[in-house]
This record gives structure tokens, sequence and C-alpha cells, in this order.
């Protein structure tokens, strides 16, 4: 079930653009390159679980019976495992990392979030004297949204209603959270309306998000009444 509403969700948004004329049809063909892989492996794996439950073999009931039960035991009371166990089951680990959408205009950490990931999940104050709130909650779905965060958000039109930008404020609870989720102090991330990361760097910068949204999302340019077409490599 995860994987049917991840790939229904992965095409909303892009036929919902392409339909209303705001981004190139061929926006379409980063669905298939972006979640082919993901039902392969999912599969695989589902396949090879089968042949092993089914198996008459005297190593595969012993397997079955003896030593999976004893690592399920082992592992369940592991917070590392667990954490593994529910990124994989809920699916929220997959990552579009190859992917023509997902660019870096600079070099994050490793262990960090990264162009083509999920966003992680957080609770920030996203604005001053507001309330921390879930970002997947407050964040907009039906939108790109730019979180920035320890910089000034730049002066930027909202693309024809398709962007919203969020300028985190520098709280120490906002700190605490970006050292737990490894979200640099100084960052920005474009984050899909699927929740993906699409572009991400240090330095936010005016045109990289336009180049970006032009020429990797295909966005129509209103200024020209022209669309782009996704491109599959170069600069974001």
């Amino acid at each position: 079930m995860n994987t049917g509403l991840q790939d229904a969700y992965n095409l909303a948004w892009k036929l919902a653009l392409v339909v209303q004329g705001r981004a190139a049809a061929t926006l379409l063909d980063s669905y298939e390159a972006e979640r082919q892989p993901v039902a392969h492996r999912l599969l695989d794996t589902t396949d090879r679980g089968f042949r092993l439950v089914v198996s008459d073999s005297p190593w595969a009931g012993l397997l079955r019976t003896q030593v999976l039960a004893r690592i399920m035991a082992f592992a369940a009371n592991r917070p590392a495992i667990q954490k593994i166990a529910f990124r994989t089951v809920s699916q929220t680990g997959i990552h579009y990392r190859r992917s023509s959408l997902s660019c870096a205009a600079d070099a994050l950490p490793k262990e960090g979030p990264q162009a083509g990931d999920r966003f992680p999940w957080m609770k920030l104050l996203l604005e001053a004297g507001g309330s921390v709130e879930d970002v997947f909650e407050a964040l907009d779905d039906m939108r790109f949204n730019l979180l920035v965060f320890g910089q000034e958000a730049p002066a930027l039109l909202d693309m024809d209603g398709l962007l919203r930008v969020h300028a985190i404020p520098v709280t120490a609870g906002n700190d605490a959270e970006q050292v737990r989720a490894n979200v640099p102090h100084s960052a920005f991330y474009l984050v899909r309306p699927d929740g993906h990361i699409g572009l991400c760097g240090r330095a936010v910068n005016v045109e990289d998000l336009r180049r970006y949204l032009h020429r990797r999302i295909a966005v129509a340019d209103r200024s020209t009444d022209e669309v782009a077409s996704v491109v599959t490599g170069g600069a974001c």
C-alpha cells in the first residue's frame, strides 16, 4: 500500500503542473525514472522472501523456525535496527538521489539530508512569534517549499503561486532539531510537493532557484510563455 501511495504522490504533482500548462510534458518522464527502481527492489525482495517461506528444504525450515526468530528477537530491542525497520516498512527511507530532478548547489555533510532524500521529519518554529509545528503538517503540499536555515531568505517572487518560502528563525529549539536531523546551521532545502528534496545547498541564491525550476522541473517561464525541457545533468 505504501508503494502505491508513493507512486500516486510522485505522479500527481507532476501531472498537475503539466495539465495546468505550468510545466512541460517531459517532466512526466521523471515518474518512471524515479519509481521504477523502487518497484524492482520491492519485487525482488518479496520474491526472495516468498521462496524462503514456501521452500521444502530442511535448511530453509531451520532458517525460518530457528535462525530468523532469534535474529528478530535480538534486533527488535535495538533502537538503530528499529529505526532502519521503520524507514524500510514506511518507505520514508526511499530516495531519488540519481534523479534528474535532484541537484545540490553546494556540498552538504554526508550524514545529513541530500538532494533526492525525503526531507527529515522535524518540529520547528517556522516563524518568529509562532508555535512549534510538525514540518510535514505545516508545509503546503500543493507547492514547492523553500526552507532557509541560518540566513536571510531571498526576496523571491512566488513563481506564480508555485513556491512558498520559509525563513526558519534561529532559536535554541530549532538549533537542537537541526542537530538531531543533521541539518547544517546554514543551509537551504527546496522541498518538492511530495516531500522530497529537489535542490539544496549552503547559501541560497535566487538565480539558482529559478534556474532549477525552469531547467530541472521544466516550469513555464511566464515572461515568455514558454516551457523548458527537463535536463539530465549539468548545473542546477
